[in-house]
């Protein structure tokens, strides 16, 4: 019978850090199924084993390395999805998401991976639809539904205590956002709030986990800085554009500039926020985003009076 040693790595850092095996196996897979993984006698798949590791907050990329033939076209299949996704090319989209449910039709019923994989795709028909402009109430409950895939009793804003992929934060971050998207403004916060507590507690480290980090951090200031929450938007500000500048993060940095520069300015202080204007146009043009740098420059002098 053969051994799968990824097992005693999985079980070893799950009792490190306390966690039974049915707090780290909720949603994913059974305790039962978990319990022979650790003690090799299942091979767990690639789907399951990096939920586990994410979960585990172990985020090196080890997972290819138990890849079958059919997991591995279903992962480059997912990685071109997420690809286009991340572009906003939502025909290319729609295209991969047909050959993606076609290949995890194919996956026996009996494996727990099929889960995870069909939230996956959910997931991204749920964020074309959004770009289709499906109705934002609708969007949310979808949302929901594809999260209680592997949260069942997620109550809609609280997290309560459970142990998160990447993915579910992607899916939690975007009903978070849609919340807002809705006018449901405060359920909005919580949610993400909750978000920004748990990485920084469990995870924090990895480059997905950064980029989701920094998207919750830019929401949270947008959002508390048009509540008129300037100090607590420019903390959040602030503890963005130092991560940013500590790990060499661009994504959100000329964003969270932006959002500091606002606060700022709501708080009086325009020389700085000036500063922190010209900083953010700089970024987006040296990153070619010209025209959300015109957005900033044109925004700063309607709404503040302020030249960059």
């Amino acid at each position: 019978m053969a051994h799968y040693a990824v097992g005693s790595l999985i079980r070893e850092a799950r009792e490190r850090q306390k966690y039974s095996q049915e707090e780290l196996s909720y949603g994913i897979c059974t305790a039962s199924t978990l319990s022979r993984i650790e003690n090799g006698i299942q091979a767990p798949g690639k789907r399951i084993l990096e939920a586990l590791m994410q979960r585990l907050g172990i985020v090196d990329r080890i997972y290819n390395s138990y890849l079958t033939a059919e997991e591995m076209e279903r992962y480059e299949t997912e990685e071109r999805l997420t690809r286009c996704l991340a572009k906003k090319d939502y025909a290319q989209s729609e295209k991969l998401v047909n050959l993606l449910e076609e290949k995890i039709s194919q996956i026996p019923k009996k494996e727990y991976s099929q889960k995870l994989e069909e939230q996956y795709v959910c997931f991204a028909k749920i964020l074309i639809r959004k770009h289709q402009g499906e109705n934002a109430r609708y969007i949310l409950e979808q949302l929901i539904e594809v999260i209680r895939m592997t949260i069942p009793d997620f109550d809609g804003v609280h997290i309560r205590a459970r142990l998160l992929t990447f993915h579910e934060i992607s899916i939690l971050n975007n009903i978070g956002c849609t919340y807002h998207a809705v006018g449901n403004v405060w359920d909005a916060l919580r949610l993400l709030f909750e978000l920004k507590e748990y990485i920084e507690e469990h995870i924090f480290g990895g480059q997905e986990l950064s980029v989701k980090y920094l998207m919750i951090l830019q929401n949270l200031s947008t959002w508390l800085g048009q509540e008129g929450h300037h100090q607590e938007a420019l903390k959040l500000c602030q503890k963005g554009i130092e991560f940013c500048i500590e790990y060499g993060k661009l994504h959100t940095f000329p964003m969270l500039l932006c959002n500091k520069a606002c606060a700022l300015a709501e708080l009086g202080q325009f020389d700085v926020s000036k500063e922190s204007f010209y900083q953010s146009v700089a970024i987006f043009q040296a990153t070619s985003q010209h025209e959300r740098a015109e957005q900033v420059r044109k925004y700063a002098e309607y709404r503040y009076g302020i030249k960059v």
